[in-house]
Order: C-alpha cells, then sequence, then structure tokens
C-alpha cells in the first residue's frame, strides 16, 4: 500500500465514481496484482505535474504497468466512457431538466516538445506543434475533441471533428458559435447537408485593438483555461495524436470528478479512508 499521497490523488468519493467502469481482470487469467487505483493516480499526476513516464515517483506502479493501462483504456473506449458518463452527471447535478441547445467550437494551437505524428507550423499563431480543436456546450464541458497539426485550416478541422458529435447528446442543440475563422462557405454547406444546427459566427466589435471579451464565445475559451491548469497540456508532449486527445479528456474527466465530489476543504492533500 502506497503511503505517500499526492494532490492529484483521486478521493474515496472519486474512486466510487471510476472504479466500477474500469474493465474487469481478464477470465481465467492471473489475479490481478496491480491496485488500478494507484494506476489512475500515477495517471493524474503526469496529467497534472507533466513528468515523464520514466519520472514516476518510486511509490505508483512500474511506469511500464501505468502506461499499459493507459495505453489499454485509450484504445478500448475506457476514458470515453467514463467522461461521458461524468459530463451526463455533471449536467444532472448543476442543469437538471435543461437540454443542451447550444454549443460552441475553438481551437486552441500549442507548441510540441518531440517528434511524432500531425506536426505542422501555425503561422498566425507563430507556434510550430499541433491544434487542439474542442467543441463544448453551454457549460463548457468538453463533447467532441480533435487533435491536428498546426497547419491545419479551423475549417477544414471543422468538418472532421463535427463528425465526432455523433452519439453525443445533440438531439436538441439549435446553434453552434464560433469565431470568424470558421466564417467558410464550404464548412457552411457542410454543416447544413449533415446537421441539425446552424453555425453561429460571433464576431469581434468593428475597430476593436486588442483582446475583446466575446458574447458566448467565453465559454470554450474558458476551457481552454481549464485545460491549461494541468501542465501536461501546456504543450503538446506525446508522439501520436490519441494520446495528445486522451489527456484532454482526462483532464475534463478529473475536473468533473472534483465538480462531483470536491475535496475536504480542511485538506491540502486527498488522503485515502483506509491509509
Amino acid at each position: 500500500m502506497r503511503t505517500h499521497h499526492y494532490p492529484s490523488d483521486v478521493t474515496d468519493e472519486q474512486w466510487a465514481l471510476i472504479e466500477p467502469h474500469l474493465p474487469p481482470a481478464p477470465l481465467g487469467g492471473r489475479p490481478r496484482k496491480t491496485d488500478l487505483r494507484d494506476v489512475v493516480d500515477a495517471i493524474f499526476y503526469i496529467l497534472r505535474t507533466g513528468c515523464q513516464w520514466r519520472y514516476l515517483p518510486v511509490d505508483f506502479p512500474p511506469k511500464s504497468t501505468v502506461w499499459r493501462y493507459f495505453n489499454e483504456w485509450r484504445h478500448d473506449g475506457t476514458f470515453d466512457k467514463i467522461h461521458d458518463l461524468l459530463r451526463r452527471k455533471v449536467r444532472t447535478v448543476e442543469k437538471p431538466y435543461h437540454p443542451r441547445t447550444s454549443a460552441s467550437v475553438d481551437s486552441q494551437s500549442v507548441d510540441t516538445t518531440s517528434g511524432g505524428e500531425e506536426r505542422g507550423r501555425d503561422n498566425a499563431k507563430n507556434v510550430d506543434g499541433r491544434k487542439r480543436h474542442i467543441v463544448v456546450d453551454s457549460m463548457g464541458l468538453l463533447l467532441a475533441v480533435l487533435v491536428t497539426a498546426a497547419d491545419v485550416d479551423d475549417a477544414k478541422g471543422a468538418t472532421e471533428l463535427f463528425t465526432r458529435l455523433d452519439g453525443q447528446p445533440m438531439s436538441k442543440v439549435v446553434r453552434m458559435y464560433a469565431d470568424s475563422k470558421y466564417h467558410n462557405f464550404d464548412l457552411y454547406a457542410w454543416v447544413q447537408e449533415h446537421e441539425q444546427w446552424e453555425l453561429t459566427i460571433v464576431r469581434r466589435p468593428k475597430d476593436a485593438k486588442g483582446w475583446v471579451l466575446l458574447p458566448i464565445r467565453w465559454t470554450v475559451e474558458r476551457t481552454f483555461a481549464w485545460l491549461g491548469r494541468c501542465r501536461r497540456l501546456s504543450k503538446d508532449r506525446e508522439k501520436s495524436v490519441l494520446s495528445s486527445e486522451s489527456f484532454v479528456k482526462l483532464a475534463m474527466i478529473q475536473l468533473m470528478l472534483n465538480r462531483l465530489k470536491p475535496s475536504t476543504a480542511d485538506a491540502e492533500f486527498h488522503y485515502r479512508k483506509s491509509a
């Protein structure tokens, strides 16, 4: 049993929300010796601190074990399942009986730190790396994420991003808000043909200089600020875009856990009751 704990560790109440949705041990195999809670804590530690896998503290399971579970869960849909379940719970608690009627789309270009797939240069942002495209609901909760090279045009990336909304709670959405980067006639035509909602461009006030708080747009911009709390996301540190997208979802999972089951205000660390 671990004797040292970190602020990123899940609490007992948060673990109760996650544990039932992790894949069980394979039937007929050897009994599982690894504590999956320690694995989840290790993944959240990497997410929040930005440390490399090989620099995981020794009180966590071996980095090869943690990576094996991370790799399995990003491929088999475990992260997606937990994320969507928690999002539904957050909306039920904070906005009961209020269906989604609007959503917002935006992108964020970030530098990369190593080689890997999907890399390019965003000259407008002076960034060499990748671009995160996200759709959020009116509460800023994630509905879809797509990571591409940074030189991919926002409107072009939006068509692939919007296809990832299939199966998401979009049946009541009537309007998707976007900024002027998405003013594209081909995109308008694609949305009209494939989607039931309208793409609405929120423009900057005429003659405005510098940063301006745009109505509606602050929702998705705040979501990017939430992601920025995780040092792993300060740059794109992954070799694959699947890992990049998985860490975005993990950041939202941790945020929603803290909204559903906040840690006790008088404790700096999240100690387990059994410790």
